[in-house]
């Protein structure tokens, strides 16, 4: 059966029949109605749940929301740091490039600076930062239309700001290792500043494998979806300094 619209009135009813408590129907319905139903109810009551579609006794209708209120302020503080990070990796990926290729103009754009063994990938991220710049060569007052028109050439530490994580993510596995070596090895500092008492090298497949993740939990993150009970789609690679701070064992 195909599911039916449901007036406010009529969702608020649905939630009482199922055995949870409302204290006030108009804030209820003003807050479903801000908040989508489906969102709030769908994906955050789990916890309070007896069986399906049978709450706890005295599950308050407040409680849902304010585990909807914990979710979202836990997204903004690690959207927070995964700014800061994605700033640095960008950054140190920016100037490792141009320093592989200093002479070569739209390097980026030539299968001959990256791994021919990532085909797929290349096709996709040659594509992709082509639109780039053929987007945004129309606007005035753009550094890409400014390098474009009096150098011919759009530099990696322009094209860098105007590419999202998952577009960064794609660059960086398609890297040439040497460049990912040094890449990791400039993001050492980042990680010692943030793992206390971190000793060692941090290797460029514990860096991809976190940015595999981290790009996933970004995603998350930026459209508000739920963060409690997500799980990666990728396995992380085990990194010790990090993971053994919380109780995570190789095995995990």
């Amino acid at each position: 059966m195909e599911k039916e619209f449901k007036s406010l009135y009529q969702q608020l009813e649905i939630l009482k029949t199922r055995g949870i408590n409302i204290s006030d129907n108009y804030k209820a319905q003003d807050y479903l109605l801000t908040n989508n139903y489906y969102n709030i109810i769908n994906g955050y009551s789990k916890p309070f749940l007896k069986k399906r579609e049978r709450y706890l006794p005295n599950t308050q209708f407040s409680e849902i929301k304010y585990l909807y209120f914990f979710d979202e302020e836990i997204k903004r503080l690690l959207f927070h740091g995964i700014l800061l990070a994605e700033h640095h990796v960008k950054s140190v990926f920016a100037y490792r490039f141009a320093e592989a290729y200093p002479h070569k103009k739209f390097a980026y754009l030539d299968v001959n600076s990256v791994d021919h063994s990532k085909s797929i990938s290349i096709a996709y991220i040659v594509n992709k930062l082509n639109q780039i710049i053929k987007k945004n060569r129309r606007y005035q007052n753009n550094s890409i239309n400014h390098y474009l028109q009096r150098y011919q050439n759009v530099p990696i530490w322009v094209l860098v700001d105007f590419i999202d994580f998952g577009e960064l993510q794609t660059l960086l596995n398609v890297l040439k290792k040497p460049i990912q070596n040094k890449i990791a090895k400039a993001l050492t500092k980042f990680i010692k500043d943030n793992i206390q008492g971190f000793e060692g090298v941090f290797p460029p497949e514990t860096m991809l494998s976190l940015i595999a993740n981290i790009h996933e939990v970004r995603n998350i993150c930026t459209h508000n979806k739920r963060l409690i009970y997500f799980k990666c789609r990728e396995d992380s690679v085990f990194f010790s300094p990090l993971d053994t701070k919380y109780n995570i064992r190789p095995n995990n």
